[in-house]
């Protein structure tokens, strides 16, 4: 179990003013530093109360000075009364000489201590350096408007919101952020300490808290501290290293440009959007960016658990039309300026919209917010997709409905669009006529991709829990939709069955195609043949690709088709249906097998399970080596600076 927490050594004193006693604690007060800290305490518990946010300073070896104004028995008198006092008790300091005049100082606040110290930055006779503002309070009270203070403010002041607390509503959190931006001397949390999702406490707070504490860890103090035995406390929001960085200096707050990624689907669900965005995180990382994905959320998911920390939930309810299919991540929300305000507190410096409906409003209302312009990346060819679930005609109605509220918006406000094809670019310049539209292909990930020797034997025994060791097997991967038309590679399958008895189709995805997928195999007799297997989780897909002989796809509806870019890299032979995404990637006989109707299917399935097709399995790899994730996201990173100029400081 983890210890209790270690007892603060230090000296206190008692100061009269006005027949009231206020108590003040000395730390580290022989160490004849430059700098000082005053922290004035708000709270009737005392220091105790602020162990984990004391302790560690304590620990840097600083001199601080605490000064509790009240106690449990006293009565919160009008917070002018507290700000003369806080000043006569620092005066009263300076004239006992506890304080020298040489000595500088540094004000640390929490909640209403953070307003006590912030008014101070108006008395010239006090040599302050700097101003911290923890969860700085905004809403007990009207006269406890710091938003109305900072703008004036004249020392360096850094403003860190608390997580764990909900002192400080979200829209006052706002207010605060939005008025600080106006004081170059006012700076925000950018380090990534125990709170830095700023508003959410639910979902994440809960996960890491538990986490910590079965690992009987507390990170608010550092894995090298001698405080790493103590409790993890409920409102405890920092640690050693961010403030080993906050009493050096403000600018040596690791502070790298932050990006997010705003997407409607969440990343563990397996389809192509969620891929690339895992990707572009991880190269746009590697260039020094702090990368965040934002995605809608619901807490009844069957994903227990957040992909990781640097994702940001955006709540959301499951759209009424899919009820019963909560394993799609089919989400919806209302919730925009509230969502976007909450998204504006990172303080991105680029925004990348890889969606439209929910997430692509409240992109909008971000940069609208922030003044950052978004950059737009089209994924799915929205009038194919509603054409082939509801029927050419309702599906035409329901495109242009949707493109008239809300794509059009998103084409109008977004100055840049990128797209993987030219087939996407010619769908897409119907709609936006003169646009600025750039062909960008998105890679694939060969390091996640390639297949080791030390692979082979897990693809083995996966071959053999399917049963399907002396078979011939073709399989798809990705998203089980109307769209992709599989429905088409049944009935092809179900015409050849008898002359291959031993084939087999793998489906590896969800979607809400697989009710009457599962009716058309039992209709065509196909029971045998064909495994539905579900979603696998991206790091293990390149097992499945191996599995395959053959990797088929009767789809039309790809703006690009980044599951063929996947079987190419694993070694997989490709049999695709002939496309203009395929279009300048993928040729016939060189490097993939294209058909285009039911004979040259049958024709050239028999070449990939039974003929040399080793150079065309060589080619698709050799071509995989023009799509370099780092030049693709080096690219990326070229558009967000041209967007934005003014943030093209790093």
């Amino acid at each position: 179990m983890a210890k209790s927490r270690p007892a603060f050594k230090g000296k206190k004193i008692e100061i009269v003013l006005d027949h009231n006693p206020y108590q003040v604690s000395f730390y580290n007060s022989k160490n004849n530093l430059k700098n000082i800290i005053i922290f004035p305490l708000f709270h009737f518990e005392g220091e105790r109360q602020f162990y984990d946010l004391l302790a560690p300073i304590i620990n840097r070896g600083e001199q601080v000075i605490v000064i509790n104004f009240i106690t449990k028995h006293d009565h919160v008198l009008y917070l002018e009364y507290y700000f003369d006092v806080f000043e006569r008790i620092i005066f009263e300091l300076f004239s006992s000489k506890v304080i020298r005049k040489d000595q500088t100082l540094t004000l640390l606040g929490f909640g209403v201590g953070a307003y006590l110290a912030s008014k101070a930055h108006k008395n010239q006779d006090l040599n302050i350096e700097k101003m911290i503002l923890i969860s700085p309070v905004n809403s007990y009270k009207a006269e406890y408007e710091l938003s109305d203070e900072i703008v004036n403010f004249t020392v360096p002041t850094y403003i860190h919101f608390g997580q764990n607390d909900e002192v400080v509503s979200l829209d006052n959190r706002f207010k605060i952020y939005e008025k600080g931006h106006l004081n170059p001397l006012v700076k925000f949390s950018s380090y990534p300490v125990c709170g830095h999702y700023l508003y959410y406490k639910d979902i994440l707070s809960i996960r890491l808290e538990e986490y910590y504490k079965k690992h009987h860890y507390n990170p608010l103090v550092g894995k090298k501290s001698k405080y790493i035995a103590s409790a993890l406390p409920e409102e405890a929001i920092l640690n050693e290293t961010f403030f080993t960085h906050l009493f050096n200096e403000l600018d040596d707050i690791p502070n790298k440009p932050r990006i997010a990624l705003l997407t409607d689907v969440c990343p563990l669900f397996v389809n192509g959007v969620a891929v690339v965005i895992d990707l572009l995180q991880l190269e746009l990382e590697k260039l020094g960016y702090e990368v965040y994905i934002g995605a809608l959320w619901n807490e009844n998911s069957s994903y227990k658990e957040l992909p990781k920390d640097s994702y940001i939930p955006i709540p959301a309810t499951y759209a009424s039309l899919l009820r019963g299919n909560k394993e799609l991540h089919m989400l919806k929300t209302f919730q925009f300026t509230k969502s976007a305000k909450m998204l504006a507190l990172f303080g991105f410096d680029y925004i990348h919209l890889h969606t439209e409906y929910s997430v692509g409003v409240i992109a909008l209302k971000l940069a609208k917010l922030t003044g950052v312009n978004i950059l737009y990346t089209y994924h799915t060819l929205w009038n194919l997709y509603y054409e082939k679930k509801f029927g050419l005609d309702l599906g035409n109605i329901i495109y242009k409905t949707a493109k008239s509220l809300i794509f059009q918006r998103i084409y109008n406000d977004c100055k840049i669009i990128t797209v993987p094809s030219q087939k996407s670019y010619e769908i897409l310049k119907k709609d936006v006529g003169e646009k600025d539209i750039r062909i960008i292909p998105s890679p694939v990930n060969v390091a996640r991709f390639e297949i080791s020797k030390m692979d082979n034997e897990l693809i083995n025994n996966l071959r053999d829990s399917y049963g399907l060791k002396h078979k011939k097997v073709i399989g798809y991967v990705g998203r089980v939709s109307l769209e992709k038309n599989i429905v088409e590679t049944l009935e092809y399958i179900a015409k050849i069955k008898h002359e291959i008895p031993n084939l087999a189709f793998i489906i590896v995805g969800i979607g809400d195609a697989i009710p009457m997928l599962k009716k058309t195999v039992k209709k065509l007799d196909l029971e045998e043949n064909v495994i539905f297997v579900g979603e696998i989780e991206n790091s293990k897909l390149k097992y499945y690709y191996s599995l395959f002989d053959v990797f088929v796809t009767a789809s039309n509806f790809e703006t690009q088709g980044l599951t063929y870019f996947e079987a190419a890299v694993c070694g997989t032979p490709i049999l695709a249906k002939a496309d203009t995404a395929l279009d300048g990637v993928f040729i016939d006989e060189e490097n993939a097998l294209i058909y285009h109707n039911y004979d040259e299917w049958v024709s050239k399935l028999e070449k990939a399970l039974f003929g040399d097709i080793k150079p065309i399995i060589k080619n698709a790899k050799k071509t995989m080596l023009n799509y370099s994730s780092d030049k693709w996201a080096k690219q990326l990173v070229g558009i967000y600076k041209e967007l934005n100029p003014q943030k093209d400081g790093d």
